[in-house]
């Protein structure tokens, strides 16, 4: 019997089992009996990490219940989960609702309701977990977001301590209607507890406005699912309090007559008329002889040197709100 149930993927060892041992080979009574619970629990091992975000789920927490509903107008059902026909729960069935009880790690999964071969609907069922976060950090601060410009574009990122899938929106809070959600990808199949994976997401709020103030804050909603765990994060953050310039561009650079000419644009990203958006710059460059200077400048994207300069980099940054400063461009060699 043993020999014909279903693998169920292990997420610490990143992949299915292949196939549940044969126990009949022959062997010493104790050690039959040893190997024979071994092949249990192994078999009730929760499914394998999600690679797409469910369309519809429940989050039950351990020990507790959920009541998964068949969206149908069938009234007698039968149920799977994970397209098996054992439930691995504590359950009863009462038309078109199968309730979990009693929930643990092998209750997770898909739970499929059927009328004969025809499937009706889908729910996946999680059992959060609190021994197993799903993010690396603290509620506060899991997620940074960070942007280029006042063009209403961020991008955020967060640190998976297993592989989950996740899904995030962006309004305007307190009264804002919610964007789109944005789906980001289940992390890898051979992602285990110790091998953390980084997740980017690039959100936009279309009604924003750059030439205005920004009285109320954006709101992004963050929520992942995991085989253990099910997170949901909100996120207030102010544009200004997270713009951080990209890098000057076009830098060039030319000697003569023992001064350097030096001229430069804003970012290709930098919100634009860029004589309302003005950008600080910092230039620091180093002589042939090994001695080094440093300069500001406001509003300016070209200026000379004087003497014998031999390498130049530039970062600029918003100085009406004190911004971080933008990446160094690459050294410029004279």
């Amino acid at each position: 019997m043993l020999a014909n149930c279903p693998a169920w993927p292990r997420p610490d060892l990143g992949g299915g089992l292949g196939s549940c041992m044969d126990t009949n080979q022959a062997m010493p009574g104790l050690q039959m009996l040893m190997l024979v619970a071994l092949v249990q629990v192994l078999c009730v091992v929760p499914a394998a990490a999600l690679t797409d975000f469910p369309s519809k789920f429940l989050v039950g927490e351990v020990n507790g219940q959920v009541v998964v509903t068949c969206d149908s107008a069938q009234e007698q059902v039968s149920w799977k989960q994970n397209e098996h026909q054992e439930i691995m729960a504590e359950h009863h069935i009462a038309g078109r609702t199968l309730t979990l009880e009693g929930l643990d790690q092998p209750a997770t999964g898909n739970y499929t309701c059927w009328h004969g071969p025809r499937l009706l609907d889908s729910t996946y069922v999680v059992v959060s977990d609190p021994d197993y976060p799903l993010l690396q950090g603290a509620p506060g601060s899991a997620v940074t977001c960070r942007a280029e410009s006042y063009g209403g574009e961020l991008s955020c990122s967060w640190t998976a301590l297993r592989p989950a899938a996740f899904r995030a929106r962006l309004s305007r809070s307190p009264d804002g209607a919610p964007g789109a959600w944005l789906y980001v990808g289940g992390g890898s199949a051979l992602q285990g507890p110790d091998q953390p994976q980084t997740f980017t997401a690039t959100l936009a709020d279309g009604t924003f406005c750059p030439f205005a103030e920004e009285p109320r804050p954006l709101e992004l909603v963050l929520e992942g699912i995991s085989a253990e765990s099910f997170v949901n994060i909100t996120h207030r953050l102010f544009l200004r309090d997270i713009v951080r310039p990209g890098p000057p561009q076009d830098v060039t650079a030319q000697s003569k007559g023992g001064l350097l000419h030096l001229s430069w644009a804003p970012p290709a990203s930098w919100s634009s008329p860029h004589s309302y958006f003005l950008l600080r710059y910092q230039l620091e460059y180093e002589h042939w002889d090994g001695t080094k200077g440093s300069l500001q400048l406001e509003g300016v994207t070209e200026m000379s040197i004087e003497g014998d300069v031999r390498w130049v980099q530039i970062r600029c940054q918003d100085p009406l709100v004190n911004s971080t400063w933008s990446p160094w461009t690459t050294w410029q060699n004279v």
